[in-house]
């Protein structure tokens, strides 16, 4: 699931918080049924959380008092769809904020997979499953300013999660990202580096694969902030160096399905016929373009569309996400 205190991770990291609703039947089926899920959460503390949480508790907040101290606790759906797929997950992720600059979060989210129709059609026991993704830590650093705004997060995670349904790099992981960004009364440019040994997903691309090797990501872009409407646009760079390995979470292999041998790949789409696949940098080498709008109608509600374009996968991307803020049932004075 996507880093939620990052480009929700963004999940990066956020700027002012941090999903186009998908048109597929079957995208329909899992919304509703993850929809109602999310409203369950409201009335009771959910079990599982996700990697990201709630808005209100974004490392990137524009609050210039930063956080707030205490427990913070949030719900979230989100899910990314394209033609190599459809990527959902739920999830809530509990924390604590020490102070107005330091806080930290922890959790487990739970991820619903679609297969693409030509991947059944070629390999039909070449399916995606439901199941946990990996347990993961944030730590989370804020330091607001008239200047400039700054804020990271590190992102932990620990392998507990099925490599054969892609939910795992069957390793642990890290990624260290850093957000600035300076406003100009509604307007504000950004920009978000980082570093780690897989691939962060973001709110704009959930990809229909994991990574496992050393990487830098880029995101520079600009944000317009008035109200409870946001509207983000930029662009996006991925260098990774060294072998990389991308673990499917389209295709795994069943009992009736013949996977590709093994060895190294130079195919950037090995993750629509291979289980795991692995090659030097330039199989998970990306950059594109990407533009989102986020809605708060509430303080305790946010909706999030977007839609990204991977440039060398030639990918389009629709996401969205619904967040819960659930704090007032850890902290009752919370908002």
């Amino acid at each position: 699931m996507n880093f939620i205190h990052g480009s929700w991770g963004t999940n990066v990291v956020k700027r002012g918080e941090s999903r186009i609703a998908r048109a597929a039947c079957i995208a329909s089926v899992w919304f509703l049924r993850a929809l109602l899920c999310a409203v369950l959460l409201t009335w009771c503390p959910p079990l599982r959380a996700q990697a990201p949480i709630p808005a209100a508790t974004n490392p990137a907040s524009k609050d210039a008092g930063g956080f707030s101290p205490g427990w913070t606790l949030g719900a979230r759906f989100e899910g990314d769809y394209s033609g190599a797929g459809g990527i959902y997950d739920l999830g809530t992720a509990l924390g604590y904020n020490f102070s107005r600059h330091f806080g930290m979060d922890a959790g487990v989210p739970f991820y619903f997979v679609s297969t693409p129709a030509s991947t059944k059609q070629s390999n039909p026991g070449a399916v995606s499953g439901v199941g946990i993704g990996n347990t993961f830590v944030d730590l989370l650093w804020n330091y607001p300013n008239a200047s400039l705004n700054y804020s990271s997060a590190l992102h932990l995670t620990a392998p507990i999660a099925s490599i054969k349904k892609g939910f795992s790099t069957g390793h642990a992981t890290w990624n260290y990202t850093n957000h600035f960004d300076h406003a100009f009364g509604d307007w504000s440019p950004f920009l978000d580096a980082g570093v780690g040994n897989t691939i962060l997903d973001t709110k704009y691309f959930t990809r229909p694969f994991m990574s496992f090797g050393y990487n830098a990501a880029f995101t520079g872009g600009l944000e317009y902030d008035k109200g409870p409407f946001s509207l983000q646009a930029g662009a996006y760079d991925l260098a990774p160096w060294g072998i990389q390995a991308e673990i499917s979470r389209v295709f795994r292999c069943g009992p009736t399905t013949k996977c590709p041998p093994g060895g190294a790949s130079h195919n950037r789409r090995g993750f629509t016929s291979s289980n795991v696949t692995t090659g030097g940098a330039d199989l998970v080498r990306d950059n594109g373009y990407e533009a989102g709008i986020d809605f708060k109608p509430v303080y305790y509600l946010d909706f999030e569309f977007d839609y990204s374009r991977s440039t060398p996968l030639h990918l389009n991307n629709y996401s969205f996400g619904i967040g819960i803020n659930l704090s007032s049932l850890v902290r009752p004075r919370a908002h």
